[in-house]
């Protein structure tokens, strides 16, 4: 399957979105998350969902509220990690806590969270059993607790001097690897598919969460991710695989420069100090090294991918691809 052919599934969710979130809902409530899902984004979870559960021989809309479930879970974590990391800007446009302001930010966050599960909840009436929904449940409730344990491993390690590329795989396994890959986990629940395959599935999230993760790092000092500048991980204080290697091969005056930097508050870090660490990068050949590790993670993605259904497998390796190759 190609990713466009994949991605066209994702708007069958829009019905179940809509009935969640009615638009004449409480002021900077309903109109926020609105406003926020209409910044954009590709709907890659919900399609995953879909794709997952008809490859392994589902039938029928089922599979609708709990992929519903999956873009809501992206979208309310975007909008507490834009608070968190105190961006202003998020797909170009002015992230929810800027336009409404940080307490309906958070307060939005929460009722979008608390939404995943009412969502989850709907499948009751597509005909879903309740150990099924069971199931599905609990593969989300681990999800949001492994995500928040790797966000605070990112936010802690911001004040590391010297990280290890093991604390770093360890945190972004935990931040991405079950928030990436539970729409897949989750077709596959709703398909009735054995244990083995969810156990491959988790085990596939634990390479394409980090390759999604360093392919962000490339991203953001060369294209940028829609934030309305490059390098806004350096303003940040992010401890980036760029980051990571680069200290390991830095002289001792470029290791406490570009440290110097990273402690800055975003408001304080000038674009030059952002130009000086992306060129430190390129020096020490950091964005090489982390597209080759990316490329090295993609594989052992398309090993496991191998060991499941065909149909299934084909879903996985097109997302491995599209996750090394995305430029946003």
């Amino acid at each position: 399957m190609d990713m466009e052919s994949l991605l066209a599934k994702g708007a069958r969710i829009d019905k179940e979105i809509g009935a969640v979130f009615p638009k004449s809902g409480t002021p900077n409530l309903e109109e926020a998350v609105w406003y926020h899902l209409a910044t954009g984004g590709k709907r890659v979870r919900p399609a995953l969902a879909i794709a997952t559960y008809e490859a392994l021989g589902g039938k029928g809309d089922i599979i609708l509220p709990f992929a519903a479930a999956c873009e809501i879970l992206h979208a309310w974590l975007l909008v507490h990690d834009d608070i968190e990391d105190g961006d202003e800007v998020r797909r170009d446009k002015p992230a929810l806590w800027k336009k409404y302001g940080m307490a309906h930010g958070i307060n939005d966050g929460d009722y979008m969270a608390q939404k995943v599960y009412e969502l989850i909840l709907r499948s009751k009436r597509y005909g879903m059993d309740n150990e099924t929904i069971f199931r599905l449940v609990e593969a989300m409730v681990t999800t949001s607790v492994k995500t928040a344990e790797g966000q605070a491993k990112d936010i802690n390690l911001r004040d590391v001097d010297a990280p290890t590329e093991k604390q770093y795989m360890e945190m972004i396994r935990g931040k991405t690897g079950y928030y990436l890959t539970v729409p897949i986990v989750g077709g596959a629940i709703a398909a009735g598919a054995d244990d083995d395959t969810v156990k491959k599935i988790i085990k596939y999230g634990s390479f394409v969460g980090p390759l999604f993760q360093i392919t962000d790092d490339v991203i953001d000092v060369t294209d940028g991710k829609g934030r309305g500048e490059t390098g806004r991980d350096i303003k940040e204080g992010k401890k980036s695989i760029l980051v990571v290697h680069c200290l390991t091969k830095a002289s001792n005056e470029e290791k406490k420069k570009l440290l110097a930097i990273l402690k800055k508050p975003p408001a304080e870090t000038a674009n030059g100090d952002v130009t000086w660490a992306k060129a430190l990068f390129e020096r020490h050949g950091s964005i090489e090294y982390a597209r080759k590790k990316a490329a090295v993670l993609a594989g052992e993605a398309r090993k496991i991918a191998k060991d499941v259904e065909p149909a299934l497998g084909e879903i996985m390796v097109a997302f491995a691809d599209f996750l090394v190759t995305r430029k946003k």
